[in-house]
């Protein structure tokens, strides 16, 4: 069974994951449980682990902290990460250590949770069949050739020399030239060992593969790669070496397409012209075929140094505006939104980094994710919906098909709460009576929303929307509104704030007077001398003798 390391500060979210898996019937073991990253570390140190499961938000040491160390010590370990969405900023950074799962503590479901752990879990035992495999037959030579080019693309050599020895003991041949060819294949419904077997059968009638001059060989993440050779066995030779293998990648491709309905991308890096360059020319490959997200897939891809330099070098940050976002769905604004996600894009285009893709994306999913509880009464479908969201998000291969699937979501969502709008605005006349009638009392957001049967968020937006205020700002002015006729009687200014509901009297005079334009004992006494000039009056005579605005109460609260 493999091991799982549970980390969470929190005793019961600890206590949560363990209650929700039933560890033993799926294969897993669970073998502890650590408080902090630095507890976690000490753990880890004595024990031997296949699976860490960590929080990001944590007191000593953070889970970034931990996620880094675990991956320069243990860089096989399998994680999966925690996160609050108000903490997801923190989350960024541990995407880009390489983390297998990402879950959200508030939409995480026994379901949800024990598929993360079901998918790390198969890429497990593909590297453990691949280790056990090579460990049975470690005398044959073809697989020694193969745990051979796999160790030296992953860890590298500092002795050259010893691996030219190696090598040519292995059958592989003295190295003078050679290339590193990644292949990365789009989502499908086939399983690990269906799409294993289509490639290497297709690989076969493409490359002269297992004779000198060309090797196909895994690396840790189970993906398949090919050693190119420069000599005539290989058919490539230094001179003509990128058309001639670009062209017999393109027909792998096709072969691939037509006979097993598979798309795949390969990524050439190199050349390579010393065993100590293997692994920075798999790197290369890698980065190479992971451009399939801005140049398209079923193609062969070069590296392109320059473009990879441009890559590294700082720029402005690309962030994603979500409370723009937000309030543009929930105005409708669907012309917006699409021009807005169209630009968002553009720029991911011009950065042309995978990894600041996944982690936008993600970004956009978790509004999506978080406005349709808000606007939706039906919990089952937004819980399906939600999983519809993560399960076709996982399809897109392309920048080009991220946006139009992003585009064509949040316009379905822009629509959705337009149909609710004309349904609801009987539901904001409902609120602003009732704050007309209830001002003097205590009156929340949360409170007002419940009233009316709307979520919260919704409300807000909403009320905006329909009353050209915001809801606090509607309050303020209703009850100044009404401390205004209060002070014209001998009120004191404390217990007109308490009448309409602002019991703090320095915090009454001040709202008072960013509205008025006056304090509350200004305005009596204006009220006052405005009586006076006009011969006196009772005290519920009218204020004909102020200022228009100060009568009307025109000015509005930022």
């Amino acid at each position: 069974m493999y091991r799982v390391l549970i980390v969470e500060d929190e005793f019961i979210v600890r206590y949560g994951i363990r209650s929700m898996i039933d560890w033993e019937m799926i294969g897993l073991q669970l073998a502890g449980e650590a408080a902090n990253g630095k507890e976690a570390l000490e753990w880890i140190s004595k024990e031997p682990l296949d699976i860490l499961i960590t929080d990001i938000k944590m007191p000593v040491m953070d889970g970034i902290e931990l996620i880094s160390h675990v991956r320069r010590s243990y860089p096989e370990m399998k994680i999966i990460i925690l996160s609050n969405l108000e903490d997801f900023h923190y989350a960024k950074e541990a995407i880009r250590h390489g983390v297998s799962e990402y879950l959200v503590k508030s939409d995480m479901m026994p379901r949800d949770f024990e598929q993360a752990l079901l998918n790390v879990k198969v890429g497990l035992d593909a590297a453990r069949s691949e280790s056990a495999a090579l460990a049975r037959v470690s005398e044959e030579v073809p697989l020694r050739r193969k745990k051979f080019l796999t160790e030296l693309i992953e860890a590298g050599t500092d002795d050259p020399a010893s691996a030219d020895l190696t090598a040519e003991s292995l059958g592989i041949g003295r190295l003078r030239s050679a290339y590193v060819l990644h292949i990365s294949l789009n989502a499908s419904e086939q399983g690990f060992t269906e799409k294993r077997a289509a490639v290497t059968e297709a690989l076969g009638q493409a490359w002269p593969y297992g004779q000198p001059g060309c090797e196909v060989f895994p690396d840790k993440q189970g993906d398949l790669n090919l050693l190119l050779m420069g000599d005539e066995a290989s058919g490539v030779s230094d001179e003509d070496a990128l058309p001639r293998l670009t062209a017999r990648g393109e027909e792998f491709i096709r072969l691939l397409a037509e006979q097993y309905r598979l798309v795949a991308t390969i990524g050439v890096g190199g050349p390579i012209r010393a065993w100590d360059q293997a692994k920075e020319a798999y790197s290369q490959a890698v980065w190479a075929a992971r451009q399939k997200m801005f140049l398209g897939t079923g193609r062969v891809l070069l590296y392109d140094g320059e473009a990879h330099r441009r890559q590294s070098e700082p720029s402005e940050q690309v962030r994603v505006a979500s409370a723009q976002l937000q309030a543009m769905a929930y105005a409708s604004q669907s012309r917006e939104l699409t021009a807005y996600l169209k630009s968002l894009f553009g720029q991911l285009s011009a950065r042309r980094d995978p990894d600041l893709v996944h982690i936008v994306s993600l970004e956009l999913l978790m509004i999506l994710t978080t406005l349709w509880p808000d606007v939706s009464s039906d919990d089952r479908q937004v819980l399906e919906l939600k999983k519809q969201y993560y399960d076709q998000l996982s399809w897109l291969e392309t920048l080009q098909e991220s946006e139009a699937w992003f585009t064509e979501s949040f316009e379905a969502l822009a629509q959705h709460i337009a149909l609710m709008y004309n349904s609801d605005r009987n539901s904001i006349m409902k609120a602003a009576q009732y704050i007309q009638q209830y001002y003097h009392q205590e009156i929340s957001l949360q409170a007002i929303s419940h009233y009316v049967h709307l979520s919260k968020n919704y409300f807000a937006n909403l009320f905006k929307k329909e009353m050209g205020e915001s809801f606090l700002e509607y309050l303020t002015r209703i009850r100044i509104e009404n401390a205004k006729e209060l002070l014209k009687r001998d009120l004191k200014a404390t217990d007109v704030g308490t009448r309409v509901g602002i019991h703090d009297p320095k915090y009454f005079s001040k709202v008072f007077k960013k509205i008025v334009g006056l304090s509350p004992s200004e305005y009596r006494s204006l009220v006052r001398s405005a009586r006076q000039s006009e011969g006196g009056g009772s005290d519920l005579a009218g204020t004909h003798g102020l200022p228009e605005e100060l009568r009307e109460g025109e000015l509005e609260c930022e």
